[in-house]
């Protein structure tokens, strides 16, 4: 705490702030998180807590995990991201356990049949179609029930015909494990558009190709812990932070986020010298392991 505020009180401004759109910081009262509401500090679009299990940490939503049909999951409003031509997805998140293959991070899109319909309202299959996801972009905890390994994808299948993207990685994770996440999608034309992702400031996909853009995705299922695949189970994690702008972040700003950590935002002009602050942190972990 106290790093963070001498970083914060000597370094004057980021252009972090000013893109910033929503933010979740799940600081509620520790206690039973079922039903419970998930403010947005930033954009006031406010989510729930969706199925059984979930409980706030006083610092964090803990995740238990287990079947879609009915374990706990973050709901956040439709058309988040949609309406944009690019985004960043950033959060904080530990990783309490393991055993549920192609568990999500983040999932945000559409569910079987798609369109209007393709929108489930609770655990389980709500809106009567099939289990498949057509429209996504995630970021997954494990490939195939692998947590040394994760995906990001992205489909454009709703409607049909446009195709699907996959950027893998291979991450050891022992649990509990702590790590910070941060994906940007940007248009690049029309019917293209490009995908980083960083983890832990380390960047594991470097402006991987796209064949759709954002304005493509029918975004309402958008999900904290959950899979618009709906045979997947819910991951089992604790979510101390999640965050989207409407912005692509630089390496310098995602850096400058690690630096400071969940609880502040750099401010304007920040990043440059906070991003620096970062990488030098993430060497020092590498070479103190």
């Amino acid at each position: 705490m106290k790093k963070t505020l001498i970083l914060t009180s000597i370094i004057a401004a980021s252009s972090l702030h000013g893109a910033l759109i929503h933010r979740y910081s799940f600081n509620d009262a520790a206690g039973d998180a079922t039903g419970a509401v998930l403010t947005d500090s930033v954009g006031g679009a406010h989510g729930v807590v969706q199925g059984a299990g979930a409980v706030f940490t006083g610092s964090g939503l803990d995740l238990p995990g287990g079947g879609s049909g009915t374990a706990a999951y973050g709901d956040l409003p439709n058309n988040l991201i949609s309406v944009h031509s690019s985004v960043t997805f950033e959060g904080w998140v530990t990783i309490d356990g393991g055993g549920n293959p192609w568990a999500r991070i983040f999932d945000f899109g559409s569910t079987n049949p798609g369109g209007l319909n393709g929108e489930v309202t609770g655990p389980g299959n709500t809106n009567g179609g099939g289990t498949d996801g057509l429209d996504y972009i995630f970021l997954s905890a494990s490939r195939g029930g692998d947590y040394n390994a994760q995906r990001v994808e992205i489909r454009n299948e709703d409607p049909a015909g446009g195709g699907i993207t996959t950027h893998d990685s291979n991450v050891a994770t022992a649990f509990p494990q702590p790590i910070h996440f941060a994906v940007t999608w940007v248009d690049t034309g029309v019917g293209t558009s490009e995908i980083n992702y960083w983890r832990d400031g380390v960047q594991l996909t470097a402006n991987g190709a796209v064949g759709s853009n954002l304005g493509d995705l029918n975004d309402v299922n958008n999900w904290l812990g959950r899979s618009t695949w709906l045979n997947d189970g819910n991951v089992d994690a604790t979510f101390d932070e999640f965050r989207i702008y409407d912005n692509a972040l630089s390496e310098a700003d995602v850096l400058a986020s690690v630096a400071l950590g969940p609880d502040a935002i750099p401010e304007p002009g920040s990043s440059t010298l906070l991003g620096l602050v970062g990488a030098l942190m993430i060497f020092i972990r590498r070479r103190s392991r």
